[in-house]
């Protein structure tokens, strides 16, 4: 498994799946509450929460952290996935970047 994002912007991308478009966070050390809040909007609280400093999401099997160094998938209907980079590389473009190489959304 590949664990590291440096490739990665450090905020909110955009990327395209074969299929749709969907809106990344790259979860690290770094990522702020206020990254998270912004990137879950009206989710937040809902379907993403912190806990004692730490991201969990609501997903199938209940509330599970997730671990840093992964990357949070939104898709256009408002599901969420949490992604490790080689899932991410296996089905998604490149991130879409500005010139300065910084996600934009």
């Amino acid at each position: 498994m590949t664990t590291n994002l440096n490739d990665f912007p450090a905020n909110e991308f955009a990327a395209f799946s074969t299929t749709k478009m969907a809106y990344f966070l790259p979860y690290t050390e770094a990522t702020t509450p206020e990254m998270i809040k912004n990137f879950f909007g009206a989710d937040f609280g809902k379907k993403a929460d912190l806990i004692n400093n730490k991201l969990v999401v609501l997903g199938g099997e209940g509330w599970s952290p997730v671990d840093y160094n992964t990357i949070i998938a939104r898709f256009v209907n408002n599901k969420y996935k949490v992604m490790d980079v080689d899932y991410y590389r296996r089905n998604f473009n490149d991130p879409i970047t500005d010139s300065e190489g910084k996600g934009i959304f």
